[in-house]
Parts: structure tokens; C-alpha cells; sequence
């Protein structure tokens, strides 16, 4: 009888073994918050963003879902901590592209490799930027204007810091028309905001959701969109081409990213999760009151976006004398 036990005990140890292994799912998650760490400024854009789809995720995975702003560095400070982090599906990156494909061309170190440190879910909207002017300091109606204005005196355009789209979109502008301004980066989106508000500075490049209260009350002016396209919910403000800015293009991108060596099918299904979010009516109705574009692209494309984004972005930065420091 002892002899008999023991022959089962071993075959049931064995049948264990024997068992292929399982792929990892959302249900195999450990039992703990999923951290989802913004490197950007609370407020922004992409904070806004990551906290619409924290709140949808978190019940399609059953895991409570956090978003941590840890951001400084043009965002290389928060993208490091998330590619340090360990591989267990707990901690994601949602950044704008920026931080991808603008970053390594002007820091000389990054604190990771931005090619090899994430796997990413998916491409989750994109914004455009709009030209906007202080309203009472800047008598520009169009961007015509605003480039005569800039001969007689240089305009002041602010940014959320140094390689941030709004500095990016400011250089391509200065490159293509060879408008007279200088830049002035901040540390986020919101002081850009309130000075421009304020008078502080003439000009930036704002997302279309922030700037909606301020051109209704008459503080500031949109010129044109930073692509050829018009955005609904302020269809008065001509594209780019239509402004006159022709082959000017730019879009940021958003992505949810995970450390390397994540589970393959478990990236894959938070990409379809994610999918399935931007697709939700309610979510589509607040991507329209921020002027996201709900377009999503999966974790193939989107790894293939990032690198021709990269090299777009080299490019860019290359011409306008911008090196890495």
C-alpha cells in the first residue's frame, strides 16, 4: 500500500511537469495594482489620456489601474523607471511619441535604450497641435499676419520644454516660412498655457482641447491646424495648407508600452483591450471634446511607427541644428 501511494504521488508530480506552459494573461496577473506611469506633467494631454483608458482597462483585466506622473527630462525620467521595471505586466509606460522619437537625437543619455527597452501594446490616438496667438498682444487674424507682424518684432513662442512637440512644430514652422521668433521652453504644458493666456509669450502650439475655453472667450486666436486637416471641434481654424504652411505635418502619437521581456501574448492582449476601448462611444465622445483622432494602431505597426518616426524626427532636429546634450 505504501509502495502504491508513493507510484501515485510521483505520477501525479509528473503530470505537473508534463503540462505545456500556458501563455500569460491579464487573469495571470499577480494580485496587485497595475501602475500605468506618465513621464509627462499632471494635466497634460497625455495624463488626461492615460487616465481615460486606467478607467476602462482596469475592469476588462479585473486589477485596479493607477496612473503615477513621474515626469522630468523631456519624459526620459519616467520612461527609465518603467524600463527598469520589472517584465511582469504591473508597471506600463503611456507616453506621446516624443519621448521615443525626438529624445534620442538631443540627450546624450537617456537612461535606456529607447528602441530596445519597451514592447509596445498599441498607438492609442493622435492630436494635432493649433497655432494660437495672444489674442489682445498679437493683431494677426491669419498666419499671413502673424508673419508680417513677426519682421517688425520677433514672437515669442513657448513650448513644454525642449524637444516637446510644440517646440518641434515651432522649429519645422521656422524652417518652412522663415518666420522671425524665439523659443521659450517651460516645464509643462499648463505653464505654456497660462502664459500665453497671461501675455507672457505671443505664440505656441497648443492641443485643440485646451485651447477651446480661451478662443470662445476671446484671450486667444487660432491661426491653423499643425497638419492638412481642420479639426472638428473647432472647424474654423484652416489647416496648414489652407493657412498657407504647405507640406507642414505633424501629429503626436500616443502609446501604451511595456518594459522588455513582457509577456509576448499578454502585450498583445492589453493591445486588444485597447482597441476595444477607443472604439467604446463614450470614450470616442471625450476623444472629440480633446481633438484626439480615434484611430488605433496594434503592437506591430505601432513598433514600426515609432522607428520611421525616429528617423522622421532626426531628420528634423538635424536641420535645425539641435545636438545632443
Amino acid at each position: 500500500m505504501i509502495r502504491m501511494a508513493f507510484s501515485v504521488l510521483l505520477c501525479a508530480v509528473a503530470a505537473q511537469f508534463s503540462v505545456p506552459a500556458r501563455a500569460q494573461g491579464s487573469r495571470d496577473l499577480p494580485s496587485s495594482t497595475v501602475t500605468v506611469v506618465v513621464p509627462l506633467a499632471a494635466g497634460g494631454p497625455a495624463d488626461v489620456m492615460a487616465r481615460l483608458i486606467a478607467q476602462k482597462l482596469s475592469p476588462r483585466i479585473d486589477r485596479t489601474v493607477v496612473v503615477d506622473n513621474k515626469p522630468g527630462a523631456g519624459g526620459n525620467i519616467g520612461a527609465a523607471y518603467v524600463a527598469k521595471a520589472k517584465p511582469d505586466g504591473l508597471t506600463w509606460l503611456y507616453t506621446i511619441d516624443t519621448v521615443l522619437t525626438v529624445n534620442p537625437h538631443i540627450y546624450a543619455s537617456q537612461g535606456f535604450d529607447p528602441v530596445k527597452s519597451f514592447v509596445p501594446a498599441g498607438r492609442f490616438g493622435h492630436n494635432l497641435l493649433i497655432l494660437a496667438v495672444n489674442a489682445a498682444k498679437v493683431p494677426a487674424k491669419t498666419f499671413a499676419d502673424l508673419l508680417a507682424f513677426s519682421r517688425k518684432s520677433p514672437v515669442n513662442f513657448g513650448s513644454a520644454g525642449v524637444g516637446s512637440p510644440g517646440h518641434l512644430a515651432f522649429e519645422s514652422l521656422r524652417m518652412r516660412t522663415g518666420i522671425n521668433g524665439n523659443h521659450i521652453p517651460y516645464r509643462g504644458a499648463n505653464p505654456v498655457m497660462n502664459d500665453l493666456v497671461a501675455g507672457n509669450i505671443e505664440a505656441a502650439f497648443i492641443t485643440a482641447g485646451a485651447l477651446l475655453p480661451y478662443i470662445e472667450k476671446g484671450d486667444l486666436r487660432g491661426l491653423a491646424t499643425s497638419a492638412n486637416a481642420r479639426i472638428p471641434a473647432i472647424p474654423t481654424i484652416p489647416s496648414a495648407d489652407e493657412a498657407g504652411i504647405k507640406g507642414f505635418e505633424l501629429r503626436v502619437g500616443n502609446y501604451l508600452l511595456a518594459p522588455a521581456g513582457t509577456d509576448a501574448k499578454l502585450v498583445e492582449e492589453i493591445g486588444s483591450h485597447l482597441k476595444a476601448i477607443i472604439e467604446m462611444p463614450d470614450v470616442r465622445e471625450r476623444l472629440a471634446t480633446l481633438s484626439v483622432e480615434p484611430v488605433f494602431t496594434g503592437p506591430e505597426e505601432a513598433a514600426q511607427r515609432l522607428v520611421d518616426d525616429r528617423k522622421k524626427m532626426g531628420e528634423i532636429t538635424a536641420a535645425v541644428g539641435m545636438k545632443p546634450n
